[in-house]
């Protein structure tokens, strides 16, 4: 996991909402040292916690922002002050279970430090240094100072924090009044130049009147040489009925931070009234600039779901379709055969006359299965789902259907997959998806309600015969699952764990990146093996010299040896680098012949001669499939 200021050096970060307020809701007297609970009811904090990280928080705060000596004193739990701010964090710490940085929070004194003595003063920073210590060394990823409204205190605590914890992050944030002016009437760009000065790494506002009025002053603290933070309260509450209301609801937080993102401001939440829901609708702002890490809003689909609307009690799983029944993809898995399928791109424009013509040579060579990439490098292209239904009709061939999380939010999700169950279509693979600042269309907005992950969820419940609200489909989907991998990834050890957290999601086969170094694919078919899974090997014979640094230097996951460039630098371009490209391709898909389960192959340019030649080295081993029938079933 990147640290929390690298991630917000690449792209804007979002922090959690309101704490106090969740707890007030669930019924706990505001007379109560809300910081005490991480003793008296840790499972309520917990599940705010885990309530904000299912609505896509990337920063938790620890339940602490009274949890300094003079502040607990009030309670009586001054000697409990140590025992609150290590309970806290370990609770924090708990719940994000490393899906998001934890940060030590802490609030101001009461100590008036405009008017106090400098013996009241010292003994504020004492307090202030205990608590930062106990954070710290409990082990929090960064110091967030909040709701300071003396500008002197908030100065003293990054002064503290810097002490304390050297090389821990502080977030320092001061309170604006409704006419965007800060302590002493000081404008907020001097409060941002202060702040800078005494050290924090982070500078902004919280609290405060509005969404509206921390815009103003939040923007106002751009380009002060430190990222900026804004996170508002919902609105001025009001009383309501003896109730406390806060009148800014989600949708007017979604509106804002999307404002304020695109004003440079770095990092965004939520401050008092506001709820998970707040702070799922700035998830969209962070999406859509770029910054969300999609491996922690997995929760939103793993969180349990209560009963559907209208009373309707959870359908119970049906039983999945054998594999074997499912496509001629899934029988010849189940049945140890070797497979093959070669990977087509989807015509730019509405003609699919080329694209039969490539499936009709490779049908005659006994490959009847291929796969349909969905908007490959984030590139604007003839819908796959279009594709495969109709080569599928027009030529008998099985197409593996892609389907990325890119494009579709979770509505649009599930209404794909049904859809293409519908079409008969039983072959998927399940991807994320190329951000769209890699295509030809930066600008648009990537969606990523789920990842891959996440994906692989919904459709292995709609094999279920369930979907993620839980009512029954009537009859259930019998798609195979696939997933990808990348052997070569940077992060192996990462690309493992998330390769276990696919199969449990509901991954049945594995579909891996190009591989040209037997000894990667080797290791990575080693430390698989107790997962069980199938894996068909991916195979891009290269076209040319320039094609092979393309690959290695643009294109994420790929990984092409020194060795192998320098290959096909010996031959530059045409026929001879497309010879040696194929030689290539062969001998590493003949190295790991006898430990796979089978093939995918990509053909640069959509050049079937290319992939056809490469089964040569897998002649004894592949069986060419009898030509289909135009429009015969998928199934086997």
């Amino acid at each position: 996991m990147k640290t929390f200021l690298e991630a917000l050096s690449e792209g804007p970060v979002l922090f959690d909402g309101a704490m106090g307020t969740l707890l007030y809701e669930r019924g706990v007297l505001h007379t109560r040292s809300y910081d005490e609970l991480v003793l008296s009811q840790p499972e309520l904090i917990r599940q705010v916690h885990l309530d904000y990280l299912a609505a896509g928080a990337q920063v938790i705060e620890t339940n602490t922002f009274g949890a300094n000596r003079i502040t607990l004193a009030r309670h009586g739990l001054a000697e409990q002050m140590t025992q609150i701010n290590r309970a806290a964090v370990k609770l924090a710490r708990e719940a994000s279970a490393g899906r998001a940085w934890v940060a030590g929070a802490v609030g101001p004194t009461g100590v008036r430090f405009a008017i106090a003595t400098e013996a009241e003063r010292r003994r504020a920073r004492l307090a202030l240094a205990e608590q930062i210590d106990t954070l710290v060394i409990a082990g929090v990823d960064l110091i967030l100072l909040e709701t300071f409204p003396s500008i002197l205190e908030l100065e003293t605590a990054i002064a503290v924090a810097k002490e304390r914890g050297p090389r821990v992050p502080v977030v320092a944030q001061h309170v604006f009044d409704g006419a965007g002016q800060g302590d002493g009437g000081l404008a907020p760009a001097e409060v941002a130049e202060r702040l800078v000065a005494a050290g924090a790494d982070v500078i902004g506002a919280n609290c405060g009147a509005g969404p509206a009025e921390l815009y103003a002053a939040g923007t106002a603290m751009v380009g002060r040489g430190k990222p900026v933070i804004v996170q508002p309260n919902a609105g001025l509450p009001s009383s309501v009925e003896g109730r406390t209301i806060y009148v800014a609801n989600p949708e007017h937080f979604g509106v804002f931070a999307r404002r304020m993102l695109k004003s440079g401001i770095r990092a965004v939440g939520g401050c008092c009234g506001t709820t998970p829901a707040h702070i799922r609708t700035m998830l969209g702002a962070i999406r859509m600039m770029g910054g969300v890490r999609i491996d922690q809003i997995e929760a939103a689909v793993e969180a349990p779901r209560g009963p559907a609307s209208g009373g309707e009690v959870r359908a119970a799983p049906a039983a999945a379709v054998p594999l074997a029944e499912r496509s001629r993809l899934g029988a010849r898995i189940a049945r140890g055969q070797f497979a093959v399928s070669v990977e087509l791109t989807a015509p730019t424009g509405t003609d699919l006359g080329r694209t039969r013509a490539q499936v009709e040579e490779l049908l005659a060579a006994g490959v009847d299965v291929v796969n349909i990439a969905d908007g490959p490098r984030a590139s604007a292209r003839m819908a796959n789902l279009a594709v495969c239904s109709r080569l599928a009709a027009e030529t008998g061939v099985e197409p593996i259907l892609h389907v990325c999380s890119r494009d579709r939010n979770f509505l649009g999700l599930v209404a794909h997959l049904r859809g293409a169950a519908a079409l008969g279509l039983r072959d998927l693979v399940i991807i994320t998806g190329d951000p769209p600042k890699m295509g030809d269309y930066p600008f648009a907005t990537p969606v990523y309600d789920v990842d891959s992950v996440g994906l692989l969820r919904i459709a292995a419940g709609l094999n279920a015969g369930v979907d993620p609200a839980g009512k029954p489909l009537g009859t259930p989907t019998a798609f195979v699952l696939a997933t990808g991998a990348e052997p070569g990834a940077q992060d192996y050890d990462r690309e493992l764990r998330r390769l276990e957290d696919k199969k449990a999601a509901g991954a049945e086969l594995v579909m891996t990146q190009p591989v040209y170094d037997p000894r990667t694919l080797e290791r990575f078919l080693d430390d698989t093996r107790g997962l069980g899974l199938p894996i068909m090997v991916g195979i891009l014979p290269l076209a040319s010299a320039r094609n092979a640094e393309f690959l290695h230097n643009e294109v994420p996951g790929m990984s092409i040896p020194a060795e192998i460039r320098a290959r096909m630098a010996r031959v530059a371009q045409g026929p001879e680098a497309r010879a040696e490209g194929l030689r290539i391709a062969r001998e590493a898909l003949a190295a790991v012949k006898q430990r796979v389960a089978g093939t995918y192959i990509m053909p640069p340019f959509n050049r079937v001669e290319a992939a056809i030649a490469v089964l040569d080295a897998v002649a004894d081993r592949f069986t060419p499939a009898p030509r289909p029938r135009a429009a015969e079933t998928t199934a086997p």
